[in-house]
């Protein structure tokens, strides 16, 4: 009881008188010599804000501690905070009160001077030991490359004591350059240098991109340690007995020379540097009207990537082009950056035809031949073979149809035609008053038939997907159509049907012209949804023709 009230008392003491005060475990310090600051304050529910520790490293930290006290009947609280940190230059340095508000009121703890001074000696015996028991080389991979071309920096110590917790107080800093720490497992191996046994431990590696010519390096960086040395004293049992001393080392970054790109550069050269390809892929070049292309336009192989900008499409005539989709996979390692950046485009027919997608070229340097070098994509031929989006213009003929030319109309809309043609504008209007008027007709013939009940006797998985496709729906979640896609496909995989050959051909087949016309244009309009939704078909419309082919399936 007694010990609770003199804590209680000390308590409301305390609230009223509160200390704040700074130390430090030496004024005057060596360059890359690690010593201590600590805070005190007597508060036993407040915090201090401690200052900025410019011109300082924090090499660990924060240790905090709290003690109570209690001598004759005084209780006495006290709290405690300290940091680890090292100069990084030399000079006279202020560090700035720590400040603690409680109660409304402000207190502030006293001003730190520090000296900084090089060679300084150290009295220590055992941080003597620790510096002379640690130390840091950094190499690099190359002496010199081309911009964008990558090379590795390796942090390497030389080890004479254990030493535990490195780390790297400083990252370098770099302008104009892709810096990547990469994942390895630290290697160690021994060496005789100077006729002492030497552990060499490889520690870190860094993946260096630069992006514009000149000299890299020259940099010093501070790598912390807690080297283990020997007090010189011994246990019970005769062995010697020794401690972890906090080191700083310090290395430069040798110089790397970073050469520009050979001029004269290809007209349309883009800055990809590396072993690189080009690709463009086209999902299929024959369709009818109701059905979708796309078109993959993709980089891949090693090289730059944080600056490699994709091609844009050169699109086709007669197509609707959507804006991509964009897809990356990258992996990061000693031999630079590997993996793909990727556009793909998705594009609904306007009109029956032929349509030319232009060829594509891309050009990159390869920095092993010191060649630039240029990947084409040739011309490729797209055919619709029947529209119902928009019906290609007819010149009467009972004959096959010639061979169109793309023609220009306005400089905007480009289609096939035979030597009549109707303007656009005429075409559309058609086109859109005859599916206002059927969608008309079906939504008066939908409202007055009585409701077609649901067949009996399909299977849980397939009740399981319908439901689903329903909620979807009547809560308008805004991925319902791909809901609807995938249910359809599941379906679809359990008549034996597999998910890459959910085409027209392999439904027709199997299941009928009816289905696979009707699969073909369900699928049509959930992908146009997910990709432009402002363009998509009404939710209705496919719910409705979604449901009757649910039932044939």
């Amino acid at each position: 009881m007694a010990l609770w009230v003199a804590l209680v008392m000390y308590g409301i003491a305390g609230a009223q008188n509160i200390d704040i005060s700074a130390s430090s475990s030496r004024t005057t310090v060596g360059l890359n010599e690690p010593f201590r600051v600590s805070w005190s304050w007597s508060a036993r529910n407040a915090d201090i804000t401690p200052p900025n520790l410019e011109n300082f490293i924090i090499v660990s930290g924060p240790y905090r501690s709290s003690q109570t006290q209690i001598i004759n009947g005084n209780a006495s609280f006290t709290r405690k905070l300290s940091y680890e940190i090292v100069a990084q230059k030399e000079g006279t340095f202020t560090i700035a009160p720590a400040s603690l508000l409680d109660g409304g009121k402000l207190y502030k703890s006293n001003e730190l001077v520090i000296k900084v001074k090089e060679g300084v000696k150290r009295k220590n015996a055992l941080s003597q030991k620790a510096k002379e028991s640690f130390n840091v080389e950094i190499l690099t991979s190359e002496k010199e490359v081309f911009v964008g071309e990558p090379l590795t920096l390796m942090l390497q110590a030389q080890l004479w004591e254990p030493v535990r917790d490195l780390n790297i107080l400083q990252a370098p800093n770099f302008e104009n350059v892709l810096q990547k720490e990469l994942d390895f497992d630290q290697q160690q191996r021994g060496q005789v240098i100077n006729g002492k046994m030497v552990t060499i431990l490889d520690f870190s590696k860094r993946l260096i991109i630069p992006n514009k010519p000149g000299t890299l390096g020259g940099q010093e960086l501070k790598i912390s340690g807690k080297v283990q040395v020997p007090t010189g004293k011994y246990d019970f049992f005769g062995m010697p007995l020794t401690k972890y001393v906090q080191e700083v080392a310090t290395a430069e970054i040798p110089a790397v020379k970073i050469k520009p790109l050979p001029l004269p550069q290809p007209k349309n050269f883009e800055g990809a540097v590396g072993q690189l390809n080009f690709v463009r892929e086209i999902s299929r070049k024959k369709i009818n009207g109701d059905e979708s292309i796309t078109i993959k336009l993709r980089i891949e192989g090693n090289g730059n990537f944080n600056t490699i900008s994709l091609p844009e499409l050169l699109k086709p005539q007669g197509f609707d082009v959507y804006d991509p989709k964009y897809n990356e996979s990258l992996r990061y390692s000693e031999r630079g950056v590997r993996g793909f950046k990727e556009y793909e485009y998705l594009l609904v027919p306007q009109f029956k035809g032929e349509f030319i997608v232009p060829e594509m070229s891309f050009t990159y340097f390869d920095p092993k031949t010191a060649t630039y070098e240029t990947v084409i994509a040739p011309t490729d031929t797209l055919f619709v073979e029947s529209a119902t989006l928009a019906a290609s213009p007819q010149n009467g003929n009972t004959a096959s149809p010639e061979k169109r030319e793309v023609q220009t109309i306005e400089e905007d809309i480009r289609y096939l035609q035979s030597k009549e043609f109707t303007p656009y504008f005429e075409i559309a209007l058609r086109q859109w008053s005859w599916i206002i008027l059927i969608l008309l007709a079906i939504a008066w013939g939908t409202q007055a038939l009585p409701k077609k009940q649901a067949p009996m006797g399909g299977t849980s998985n397939k009740k399981s997907l319908k439901k689903q496709v329903d909620k979807a729906f009547a809560d308008n979640q805004r991925d319902r159509f791909g809901i609807m896609l995938n249910a359809l496909e599941e379906l679809l995989l359990e008549q034996g049907v597999a998910k890459d050959a959910n085409h027209s051909d392999v439904l027709r087949e199997r299941l009928g012209e009816e289905v696979a016309k009707e699969f073909a244009f369900i699928k049509e309009r959930c992908q146009m949804a997910q990709y432009a939704p402002s363009t998509a078909t009404s939710s209705n419309e496919v719910l409705t023709r979604f449901n009757a082919l649910w039932d044939k399936i």
